[in-house]
């Protein structure tokens, strides 16, 4: 069975992204947000993201870029639709 994770902040999206964890869909949600739905474990997600926010996670800059790049082509064609 396959394990769903779901994340609304955009920069925590980025963040799993630099982990290579691969992104089945994004969501239309209320008042033109978006919701990032991951195919990964809850927990492994937590820990990533609880490592980034308490700054003890190095994530190499130029993924971290590319990955917002990525994110908001993305969230724009969602957005348009």
């Amino acid at each position: 069975m396959e394990k769903t994770t779901f994340v609304k902040d955009f920069y925590s999206a980025c963040v799993l992204r630099c982990f290579n964890l691969p992104i089945s869909k994004l969501e239309k949600s209320q008042d033109r947000f978006v919701i990032f739905v991951f195919n990964a474990d809850p927990q492994l997600c937590e820990k990533i993201l609880s490592d980034f926010w308490d700054r003890k996670l190095q994530i190499e800059p130029r993924r971290f870029i590319e990955n917002i790049n990525e994110l908001k082509t993305r969230i724009h064609e969602v957005l348009k639709k």
